[in-house]
């Protein structure tokens, strides 16, 4: 297995600014015998789709299938099948695209967490990672997550490391980010020398909000001709997005800049264009999993002057205006959805807690979210994205970031705020009670 990363212009590989690229696997290497299976390519930017036990949230395989050009490269996080600390997929002998019924056409990152899941009381230790899960905390060492590795076989890994979660006030006092670093680099260590089956390694990037110590962190890595890419999770640091994402800037130039940027925590549409702009390659899809959770349809568009642009950022299906309205959720949407139902058939879904009601929104909401990587990926060859990206955030109102998590939790309304609500969110629209989601002014 041999993964690399093209960029589309030299330029590119020596600054944090946008860039296009193709993240390229090729499995057929060192005298591996078979079919000949082609190389899979991925065109960045783009994302990885989200799952959640192995599978897109309401899309089962074949219906999945059906949703147009969806990038070919599928995350899991690890969390979801630890249910003891010798979890029972590390018998399984198949590799991790049998055991999820996951098609070898598809390039297939292992993660440890979920990062939707922003709030955590289990606490890490020198020598493991500790996880909630149904069965009460567990404890991954890197000896076992190397151990799971080699038995699933997986392409990407992303290793387990010391993620800071704590508010941004007790952060300022103690060691406690000095030893994340310390404690990650231990535990990358102790993967990389467990490790037999050749992977490609996405190593994080720790250092919270300490650009001392994320120097320090930094410089290790680059120093490392191991990693093949690099993670960004500080999704439950206590800052702005723009805050992160200069934290990430300083580190990026400290890295290799030839090699692929992963960043979680930043899958909304907004957030998607600054990250981009700040020289990010790769997301994740929580974004469409949380609209479609709220009972919303995406509307929003990038670089494109058609009807589309005079919606705001989302249809809410739950309004009572929905009740007659026979028109597409989206019109000249070319999704499943679209050409086949009307915006009143799902409301009445919704209101009857009929759980096709998530499916439907789901295949829309992700062909709209490989739609906008598509615009982006355009904008990009034209040279336009950062004009494009100043209209989006006019149009939508979203040129300026709260200064917090919190903030943005208390600004009702606000663009592009379904995850911090699905962040607080237990249960999907179909089973939980009714109520309604915004005022009716807001309906259409």
């Amino acid at each position: 297995m041999a993964l690399r990363f093209e960029l589309a212009s030299a330029k590119a590989s020596a600054t944090s600014a946008p860039r296009r690229g193709k993240l390229v696997l090729d499995r057929l290497v060192g005298g591996d015998v078979g079919a000949e299976r082609p190389a899979i390519m991925l065109e960045t930017p783009s994302f990885f789709k989200y799952t959640r036990h192995g599978l897109q949230p309401h899309l089962v395989l074949e219906v999945a299938a059906e949703v147009d050009a969806l990038p070919p490269a599928t995350r899991v996080q690890l969390e979801d099948f630890l249910d003891s600390d010798t979890p029972d997929c590390n018998q399984f002998e198949g590799g991790l695209h049998k055991f999820i019924a996951l098609d070898t056409t598809e390039i297939l990152m292992l993660d440890t967490m979920d990062p939707t899941i922003t709030v955590r009381t289990a606490k890490p230790t020198n020598t493991y990672m500790a996880i909630g899960s149904e069965g009460g905390t567990r404890r991954l060492t890197p000896n076992l997550f190397a151990q799971l590795v080699n038995s699933l076989k997986p392409d990407i890994v992303i290793p387990p490391a010391d993620i800071v979660e704590e508010p941004l006030p007790s952060l300022t006092q103690g060691k406690r980010i000095s030893k994340s670093v310390t404690r990650s680099a231990k535990w990358l260590d102790e993967c990389m020398a467990a490790l037999t089956h050749p992977v490609a390694v996405f190593a994080p990037v720790v250092g919270s909000h300490s650009l001392e110590l994320r120097t320090i962190a930094a410089k290790a890595l680059a120093a490392r001709h191991d990693i093949a890419g690099y993670t960004f999770n500080d999704v439950c640091l206590a800052l702005p997005l723009e805050h992160k994402l200069r934290l990430v800037q300083h580190s990026l130039e400290l890295l290799d800049a030839s090699k692929p940027r992963y960043m979680l925590g930043a899958s909304a549409p907004d957030a998607v264009l600054r990250a981009v702009l700040s020289g990010i390659d790769l997301f994740d899809s929580t974004y469409p999993y949380a609209v479609t959770e709220q009972g919303l349809a995406s509307t929003y568009v990038l670089g494109e002057d058609d009807s589309t642009s005079l919606l705001p950022h989302c249809l809410d299906l739950w309004q009572e205006a929905m009740f007659a309205d026979f028109g597409p959720l989206v019109d000249g949407c070319t999704c499943f959805t679209c050409r086949s139902h009307h915006r009143s058939y799902i409301h009445h879904l919704l209101k009857t807690k009929e759980m096709l009601a998530t499916v439907l929104l789901q295949i829309h909401n992700m062909h709209w979210y490989q739609r906008f990587f598509d615009n982006i990926r355009r904008s990009l060859e034209r040279g336009s994205l950062a004009t494009d990206a100043a209209l989006f955030f006019q149009r939508y109102g979203c040129e300026e970031l709260p200064s917090s998590t919190n903030e943005q939790n208390k600004q009702a309304g606000r663009p592009f705020s379904e995850l911090d609500t699905l962040a607080a969110q237990l249960c999907s629209p179909t089973t939980k009670i009714q109520r309604k989601r915004h005022a009716e002014s807001q309906a259409i």
